[in-house]
């Protein structure tokens, strides 16, 4: 994989770069598009959902390419942890909410908090499309996941704000 196309798959499948940070990189890289995420709800609702649904066609893309690429140098055969694009859409979904509720740091940590605990545990749906060994499951499950924890989040974020 040292083509310039190759090396710009990777680049896009580790969430520019995150998945290779060290220790938990789905974390880092839902961290990082947390803080990305932030910046870009300040956009229109529908530029912010484009750019939900750009990031989701790409990582269905590049998901498969970049999974081969990286299971010859882990040896895990589908889904390696590097690939965190996967991670940046699930975070954005979560943070949904944020345009219809005020937006705050404590808030940004609570959303962030629910995406992790609902991609760790991948319940219902999440769980289904996780346990496809298919490209296209590398990033359902994370799209359930941030659709489970959105969900969630404007409920918590509601009920904040009404009591």
């Amino acid at each position: 994989m040292a083509t310039i196309t190759n090396k710009i798959i990777l680049w896009l499948a580790t969430g520019f770069g995150t998945g290779y940070l060290p220790w938990a990189p789905g974390s880092w890289g839902a961290a990082a598009a947390a803080i990305m995420g932030w910046w870009l709800v300040d956009l229109p609702f529908l530029w912010y959902l484009l750019i939900i649904f750009a990031l989701t066609v790409i990582g269905f893309g590049v998901s498969p390419a970049a999974d081969r690429y990286l299971s010859i140098k882990s040896g895990k055969k589908y889904d390696n942890s590097q690939i965190v694009i996967d991670e940046w859409v699930g975070m954005l979904i979560t943070l949904l909410p944020f345009y219809f509720f005020e937006k705050s740091i404590l808030y940004l940590v609570i959303g962030f908090l629910m995406f992790r605990i609902f991609d760790t545990l991948k319940f219902g749906l999440a769980k289904l499309a996780d346990q496809w060994r298919h490209s296209g499951g590398v990033m359902l499950d994370d799209i359930v996941a941030g659709l489970h924890s959105g969900i969630f989040f404007f409920i918590a974020l509601w009920v904040m704000e009404k009591f």
